[in-house]
């Protein structure tokens, strides 16, 4: 997790692919962007979100503050009874009335609300998420947290190289929550904390500081594949948790 030097705020990681950590930090209190990376170091995708994002938080009114504390409440209620990891968020979602189904699905969408026949369905882009079963499990959690949430916009989920669907404040509300619940429910906050106790020693004994870095670059991909998301999902998920700075 990383904070607004100007007024405090979390901010918001921007990234330039999926499989990356971020390079840029936005805030969308103060609204401000802070670059980890040259500007002309992103790719020309990359670089029209960036732009886009900028003016959406220029022009943004007051600001509103998402409910992540009960994205989060919501998600630990669904994982209630649900001992093993990882958790299989397709029987989940079905579970909780949303069965998934793969589509070829237009533009940059990876995941979205739709209708199929009389059922309501998480949908999911057979097209760029076919091989990337992490990025696949994180999309469907992210599209159920909007669906258990009730969003009032259940539209497409972007990938990171297209422009936003929506440009409008309550939709950036709904996606930071619609985040919260999926960083919950796929990497739940107690057996994060427990499996990060048992892999931690090993950092710590580390002697120097590029030992110490690589030791932890392994314990996230350990964790990582434990839980089954990405390792740039998982840093993240610990920094948020102080487990790892």
């Amino acid at each position: 997790m990383r904070v607004c030097a100007q007024c405090g705020s979390v901010l918001e990681p921007f990234f330039d692919s999926t499989c990356q950590d971020p390079v840029a930090w936005l805030c969308q209190s103060c609204r401000s962007v802070q670059m980890d990376v040259s500007g002309d170091a992103l790719s020309p995708e990359g670089q029209r979100e960036l732009v886009a994002r900028e003016a959406f938080m220029r022009a943004a009114g007051p600001k509103q503050t998402p409910n992540v504390a009960r994205a989060r409440e919501r998600a630990r209620a669904v994982l209630e009874g649900i001992r093993q990891i990882p958790v299989d968020i397709t029987r989940i979602a079905e579970q909780h009335g949303y069965p998934v189904r793969e589509r070829s699905l237009p533009g940059s969408e990876r995941g979205t609300i739709a209708r199929d026949g009389d059922h309501t369905v998480i949908a999911i882009s057979r097209d760029r998420l076919g091989r990337a079963e992490a990025e696949r499990r994180w999309v469907i959690a992210e599209e159920l947290g909007h669906a258990l949430l009730e969003h009032s916009t259940l539209v497409a989920s972007a990938t990171p190289g297209g422009l936003p669907a929506i440009a409008e404040p309550r939709r950036r509300l709904e996606e930071r929550e619609a985040k919260a619940f999926a960083a919950e429910v796929l990497m739940p906050e107690e057996k994060v904390r427990g499996r990060f106790a048992e892999l931690a020693p090993r950092i710590y004994q580390a002697v120097g500081l590029r030992q110490r870095e690589a030791e932890s670059d392994q314990v996230v991909a350990a964790l990582a594949r434990m839980f089954g998301v990405t390792s740039s999902a998982m840093r993240l998920r610990l920094e948020e948790l102080d487990l790892l700075r």
